[in-house]
């Protein structure tokens, strides 16, 4: 049985999703980054109703983690999660201090928890929880209002270790930031799927061609995810409505830099998720509807609710303040780099 925290309704989960996704799970240290807080307890935010119903397959592969499901409705995801990263969702939505951040995280409804252990440890009820998570998170469901969600996920940053990473690790993601795009440029482009139009199926490129970029091999890279479509081409969007999504997301990459660049903190192996709509109809609609030049409030938490894109930090297992320390020059340099990329993309196109 699951117990449901900081939510006032009940979830029923029955099964998980199967583990198709194409990253796969990582193991990192459970740190209490945040433990220094002054942990005010404060209402969370308005849940939607979490009804009964059976987890439901991801409709997307790229930022799946192991254990990764979601609600019957489609509506939340449900993360297993160490308690770092619980911590950290926590005072988001506690802390005045991180609530410019808010509209570009995505929005989280609580926690779950096992209430009761089976034998050996595990949870009962089949809900198999990955050793050091003993929480799950609640999160929204961003490819939710997507028809066909071409997802891309960016690792951020320079550096993706800290004093609390075993010294093997320390040496791997070292060699790894040299021998990528991490160290040079503060992104390196992971998985992304792009919509077939013809089979209406997702092409899925594995990390290993991000992996196997050079600083000079990015704009390609994001001319690959954002294709435009010409004649017989299988791939991407009309131009007239490719660009205004990439000037939309250019925007909401720009402002999250704005609004980063004031914090003293690090966030450690996080991403910027980005999605847009793949199925021409609804891509157009959405263009055509939310104007993509209408600013968001900061206190806004559905930055992106209008538009036929979702741009979005996620991932925070080794996120913490550093008070005296200044800004995260590492994923600072990688939001730098994105902007410079879609401006280049943008260029070829308009």
């Amino acid at each position: 049985m699951i117990r449901h925290t900081h939510c006032d309704h009940r979830l029923s989960i029955i099964r998980s999703a199967p583990e198709t996704f194409c990253p796969a799970s990582r193991k990192v240290d459970s740190s209490p980054s945040f433990e220094n807080l002054n942990m005010q307890k404060k209402p969370s935010p308005s849940s939607p109703t979490i009804g009964t119903g059976t987890a439901q397959p991801r409709p997307f592969k790229v930022i799946g983690h192991a254990g990764m499901r979601t609600t019957g409705d489609g509506s939340l995801i449900i993360k297993p999660a160490f308690p770092a990263e619980r911590q950290f969702y926590e005072t988001l939505v506690q802390d005045p201090y991180l609530a410019p951040l808010r509209p570009f995280i995505p929005r989280f409804f609580g926690t779950l928890q096992p209430e009761t252990q089976g034998k050996g440890g595990g949870p009962r009820g089949g809900i198999p929880i990955p050793p050091g998570r003993t929480q799950s998170l609640i999160l929204e469901n961003l490819c939710n209002t997507f028809v066909k969600p071409n997802t891309l996920d960016v690792k951020l940053g320079t550096l993706f270790y800290d004093e609390f990473t075993a010294p093997d690790k320390v040496l791997r993601n070292e060699r790894t930031a040299c021998e990528t795009t991490s160290r040079a440029t503060g992104v390196r482009l992971t998985e992304f799927q792009v919509y077939d139009n013809t089979t209406s199926q997702p092409v899925c490129t594995p990390k290993s061609y991000g992996k196997a970029m050079k600083a000079s091999d990015l704009p390609a890279g994001i001319a690959q995810f954002f294709p435009v479509s010409r004649g017989s081409s299988k791939l991407g969007l009309p131009r007239k409505t490719l660009v205004p999504i990439l000037r939309g997301i250019r925007d909401i990459v720009s402002r999250i830099h704005e609004v980063y660049m004031s914090f003293e903190m690090r966030i450690i192996g996080g991403s910027l998720l980005i999605m847009y709509e793949a199925d021409w109809s609804r891509a157009e609609d959405g263009v055509k509807r939310s104007g993509l030049r209408q600013p968001a409030r900061e206190d806004d938490h559905d930055v992106n609710n209008r538009q036929p894109f979702v741009v979005k930090l996620v991932d925070f297992a080794h996120t913490r303040l550093t008070p005296g320390e200044g800004p995260d020059e590492g994923v600072l340099l990688g939001l730098d780099t994105m902007v410079k990329l879609l401006d280049g993309r943008i260029a070829q196109l308009a």
